[in-house]
């Protein structure tokens, strides 16, 4: 198996670090130690070539429970690499990334995305006392 998910992600999962309000991801413990099912999002994928035009393909691993936000690996060759496109798709078709998406543009890893991402949604309209003992 030479094709996995990046390390960081799956280490997230294995450690059990899944409960990211508002986000949430798509793998479990399962699905990480085998090679990921690239066309299990199709149809996620496909909003996303649309709307940005992009010249790579994507692999869909989280996705934001109150809107319509969701994070994708880069796919390269047939490999997922640990490159994070994170944005609000139009799932209705209007919206078009002008200039379209680059590989060369794309920077952001898993952990710059949980830091930079995450973090702040969690900060910004999560995170609140009455949360502290629910399960």
């Amino acid at each position: 198996m030479d094709n996995l998910l990046p390390l960081s992600y799956r280490w997230f999962i294995a450690k059990g670090l899944t409960k990211w309000q508002p986000w949430y991801f798509m793998d479990t413990i399962e699905t990480i130690k085998r090679e990921p099912n690239l066309r299990a999002s199709d149809l996620f994928k496909q909003f996303f070539l649309d709307e940005t035009g992009a010249d790579f393909d994507v692999y869909l691993f989280a996705r934001r429970q109150d809107c319509d936000d969701f994070a994708f690996f880069v796919v390269r060759d047939g490999k997922v690499e640990d490159k994070i496109v994170s944005l609000d798709l139009d799932l209705w078709g209007g919206a078009r990334l002008n200039p379209p998406l680059r590989y060369v543009n794309i920077e952001q890893t898993f952990l710059n995305w949980i830091r930079e991402v995450v973090m702040i949604d969690i900060e910004w309209d999560w995170m609140m006392e009455a949360d502290l003992f629910e399960d």
